[in-house]
């Protein structure tokens, strides 16, 4: 046994454990640190180390109060839910980003390149992953990360340990979040898509015009070509438009939080 264990308080141990609950289910949801290629070894420490951090800090009542019995068993599994559905908000932005390079790969024909996406867990085409080894430099460089770990340490003043009960309005805000994911998919990849659709309109007339020109044989190339040269060229509007993106996650986090 550990010297002094024994002289904490029950309820100082069960809401540590509590705490780790919610933490180790946030770490294996959310995104870059949560891939299937982090040993969980490492993520089960990650997690403990957060707790340690984060718990000294928790402002919580009634500790005493909170005893092993038959609520203790709801309370933990709501840790758990609560911890998934916020690392599961985080990979909106992930989200977005996937669907950005999806709509940009098929349109220029690169969608038959695979390659394993180990943020997401599955196969992704080429453009797709270079759209989001972008994205995830971007988050690790402006600190998102910090920002969503801040927000974890503050989902227990949202929703303390010792409160029974979830308010599922804030599940209902969901479909919102569901839209604006696909909205921003859309305008982000609208650059490429819009030049992709006007280069082959532009083969297809040259087709009709100049009938000895192959434009079958041509027009994987040209779109190809396209595709990359307006990718390239647009890059600071897709990093400004990520900039927004993980602005406005951010703040659909924040606002889950507060009627959890």
């Amino acid at each position: 046994m550990v010297p002094g264990f024994g002289h904490f308080p029950e309820g100082q141990i069960i809401a540590f454990a509590l705490v780790f609950l919610r933490v180790i289910a946030f770490v294996v949801a959310w995104p870059i640190f949560g891939t299937q290629l982090l040993p969980v070894p490492v993520k089960v420490l990650l997690a403990l180390v957060l707790g340690v951090i984060l718990f000294p800090v928790i402002k919580m009542q009634n500790l005493d109060l909170i005893k092993i019995g038959d609520e203790l068993v709801f309370i933990a599994f709501r840790e758990i839910v609560i911890g998934l559905f916020l690392g599961f908000l985080l990979k909106f932005f992930f989200f977005a980003i996937s669907i950005t390079g999806e709509m940009i790969g098929i349109s220029s024909g690169l969608a038959s390149a695979q390659l394993f996406n180990p943020a997401m867990g599955a196969q992704t085409n080429v453009m797709e992953q270079a759209h989001l080894i972008l994205a995830t430099l971007f988050m690790l460089a402006f600190n998102g990360h910090h920002l969503f770990i801040q927000g974890l340490a503050q989902s227990f003043d949202f929703v303390p340990i010792s409160a029974i009960g979830i308010k599922y309005e804030s599940f209902s805000g969901l479909s919102l979040a569901f839209q604006d994911v696909f909205f921003m998919g859309i305008k982000m990849a609208s650059p490429v898509v819009v030049a992709v659709f006007v280069s082959n309109l532009t083969m297809g007339l040259l087709g009709r015009a100049v009938p000895q020109l192959n434009v079958m044989m041509t027009s994987f190339q040209v779109t190809i070509l396209v595709s990359v040269g307006v990718f390239f060229i647009s890059m600071p509007l897709l990093v400004s438009q990520m900039d927004g993106l993980l602005q406005m996650m951010a703040e659909r986090f924040f606002s889950v939080m507060k009627v959890l």
